[in-house]
């Protein structure tokens, strides 16, 4: 992989230089920049990340698609389809609520959802955690139960 490359994948993914050196990298913001110059050789460590993180997204807007696509398929003939909505989570600490969540996922979760809204009949609901929490009351926190109110708030 060079530099270019990664600037691309790192951009794809979402992620600021500065996100990318703390997250993937484990370095300063210098010398990731030092990366994408191509005045520094990436580590292996860090290709191997970065083909990682490529592979969860693939995966997670391939699996979307079907879930989607299922729900489609499972909605009763002359029913209005309505576009499904996706969550959007516009901070790191709104992404960590759920405990199970990887921190690195975060920006690569905002790839998918870009992604999606620019080839699927979908809306974006941005996560509003208190709202969210009046309305999950003391039901489980999930992404299902997320998703769930993300449909809730986009009007029919």
């Amino acid at each position: 992989m060079n530099g270019v490359t990664l600037k691309a994948i790192r951009s794809l993914l979402h992620f600021s230089q500065h996100e990318a050196a703390e997250l993937i990298g484990g370095v300063t913001l210098r010398s990731w920049s030092s990366w994408e110059a191509g005045t520094q050789q990436i580590p292996q460590d860090v290709i191997s990340m970065i083909n990682y993180l490529m592979v969860c997204r693939k995966k997670a807007i391939t699996d979307t698609q079907a879930a989607i696509k299922t729900y489609y398929q499972q909605m009763p003939p002359g029913v209005s389809k309505k576009p499904v909505a996706l969550v959007w989570y516009d901070s790191f600490e709104d992404w960590c609520t759920l405990p199970y969540r990887e921190s690195i996922m975060w920006r690569p979760q905002q790839s998918v959802v870009a992604h999606l809204i620019s080839v699927e009949n979908c809306n974006v609901v941005q996560f509003d955690g208190p709202a969210f929490e009046n309305w999950l009351g003391r039901r489980i926190d999930s992404d299902a139960m997320r998703n769930q109110w993300a449909d809730e708030q986009v009007p029919a």
